[in-house]
């Protein structure tokens, strides 16, 4: 058990501070290795905790922290990056300990599922996404919700290897690496992991996205940051909301496995690849998510920090648009001409965000809308 445990620990590490490769790519690699259910448990907690370095330095979203790039972009330009990180690693395990209380009433409201809810919940959201913009922005928001729909429709519904990857990448990390290639500055650095937010606000945040984690894990197509997008509306700057996006990201993993336990249902990749099991089998997962993220909490910001001091050595210019490439490259490599056009597509509807001044929270239409109409 412990050797699985340690096993799945390692896999994680590699894809959570990996950029572009997700932990769900990995899985699929090691298929043949016929992976122990522990292992791929661990892999997959492990990367929830540690996928915001790709995503904070480097720009480079997956399905749970595409909406932490901007803010956390803004730390980091404002030398904050490793506070970033250690905000991320502390609502992750504050989002497996609440995680734990919180199943007894996951086991109640799992069955009451239906899809129905879900298209509900998600028109609901579209809405709030639109209404909660000012003025005439209301307008420019409604359309980038559309047009990020659109985009994600074609995206999801042609034959890739890697969808997601083309069109997250597109709506919140190209903007991103665009926007930073014109900053002005000479010097930018981690800076301190000190938390400039206080406990309970840490603590309130990421026990509200555990919350959404649980809506999140329920319903399908329903992601992480679809979820934390509800936690935008309460969240009151940019700390806040990075302690509800990487809650949410963990709690969302974590009861996703326990509905797939509780109902069979397979809500992300690597519960997919697990054997079919019970019940019985819960408080094994509940230990070994204990372990796993204590034994995470002791090595991850050490080796974001050494990481991140190598990262800077690099003018940030030069950073930036070496990133840039790679993202392209990537593209190329998962799916060729039509991933590039793909990430060329999803970026253009990003960019436009940003242009008319709308929050680039509209973007999640591309997830919003293939849900509606699924």
């Amino acid at each position: 058990m412990l050797r699985d445990l340690l096993l799945g620990v390692l896999f994680g590490t590699f894809t959570g501070l990996t950029p572009g490769i997700h932990v769900n790519t990995l899985a699929v690699l090691l298929n043949g290795a016929l992976l122990p259910s522990l292992t791929l448990f661990a892999m997959g907690l492990t990367h929830t905790y540690l996928d915001a370095f790709p995503s904070t330095f480097l720009g480079i979203p997956d399905e749970g922290t595409a909406l932490s790039i901007l803010p956390a972009h803004r730390l980091v330009l404002a030398g904050k990056g490793m506070e970033v990180i250690r905000i991320a690693l502390y609502s992750s395990f504050l989002g497996t300990l609440f995680f734990t209380p919180l199943v007894p009433l996951y086991l109640a409201i799992a069955p009451m599922y239906t899809f129905t809810i879900g298209k509900a919940v998600v028109l609901l959201l579209m809405i709030l996404l639109v209404l909660t913009e000012k003025g005439t922005k209301k307008l420019w928001a409604a359309s980038i919700v559309i047009l990020s729909g659109l985009v994600g429709l074609m995206i999801l519904r042609i034959s890739l290897n890697e969808p997601l990857y083309h069109l997250l990448t597109g709506l919140f990390g190209v903007p991103v690496i665009l926007i930073a290639l014109f900053y002005e500055t000479s010097e930018v650095s981690p800076g301190s992991a000190e938390l400039e937010m206080d406990t309970k606000s840490l603590v309130l945040f990421s026990f509200m996205g555990t919350l959404l984690g649980m809506i999140a894990s329920l319903v399908p197509a329903f992601t992480s940051s679809q979820a934390a997008l509800i936690g935008s509306f309460f969240s009151k700057d940019e700390r806040s909301f990075l302690a509800v996006v990487y809650s949410t990201n963990t709690a969302n993993f974590l009861f996703s496995l326990v509905n797939f336990l509780e109902t069979g249902r397979a809500r992300n990749g690597i519960v997919m690849r697990m054997s079919p099991m019970g019940l019985s089998t819960l408080y094994t997962f509940i230990l070994a998510s204990l372990f796993v993220g204590i034994l995470v909490m002791l090595y991850g910001e050490v080796i974001s920090k050494i990481l991140a001091s190598i990262v800077f050595k690099i003018p940030y210019r030069a950073l930036n648009l070496g990133v840039l490439v790679f993202l392209i490259i990537l593209s190329a490599y998962f799916d060729g001409a039509s991933g590039i056009l793909a990430l060329a597509a999803s970026s253009i509807v990003g960019i436009l965000a940003v242009l008319l001044g709308v929050k680039r929270t509209n973007c999640m239409g591309a997830l919003m809308v293939p849900v509606l109409l699924g």
